[in-house]
């Protein structure tokens, strides 16, 4: 049995990680930021403190990672990094041993170097990262992003 973990403001990654969590009979897993980063306001806020690496509490359901085969774990790009709510899920939690994939929504540019700075924290944890895929949101098909991604497992 797979996981997929996503944090989303605006449904983009949700909708990415349900259509994962569909293809592959998955679980999945949402991650609530305690912090309201809703409107223009909340984008901007959200902006500065991924980019300065701020912390943020966080809500979701805690999980063993270690008893899943795969473990997904999905971002929007802020600020060409992963949102706090990400960064702090991966800080709290232990990924000795997990398999792991990352992925990231973006509509503009980024999602290269969230990927990059989601695996290297990943890693410092244990984790061994399987693969990685960054999804422009712009015109693009979700289902058929996510069906090309998948379809090497």
């Amino acid at each position: 049995m797979d996981l997929i973990i996503y944090y989303s403001r605006t449904n983009n990654t949700k909708e990415v990680a349900e259509l994962i969590a569909e293809e592959k009979n998955a679980e999945l897993l949402e991650i609530k930021d305690k912090k309201s980063r809703s409107g223009p306001f909340g984008y901007v806020i959200g902006a500065i403190d991924s980019f300065r690496g701020k912390k943020t509490g966080i809500n979701y359901e805690k999980n063993d990672l270690s008893k899943y085969d795969t473990v997904y774990i999905g971002t929007p790009v802020w600020a060409s990094k992963p949102t706090p709510a990400i960064v702090q899920f991966i800080e709290e939690n232990d990924f000795s041993g997990t398999n792991v994939v990352t992925f990231a929504t973006f509509m503009g540019s980024g999602g290269e170097s969230t990927i990059t700075a989601m695996n290297n924290r990943i890693k410092d944890k244990g984790g061994k990262i399987k693969r990685s895929f960054a999804f422009r949101m712009t015109g693009n098909d979700k289902k058929q992003l996510v069906q090309e991604a998948l379809n090497d497992d």
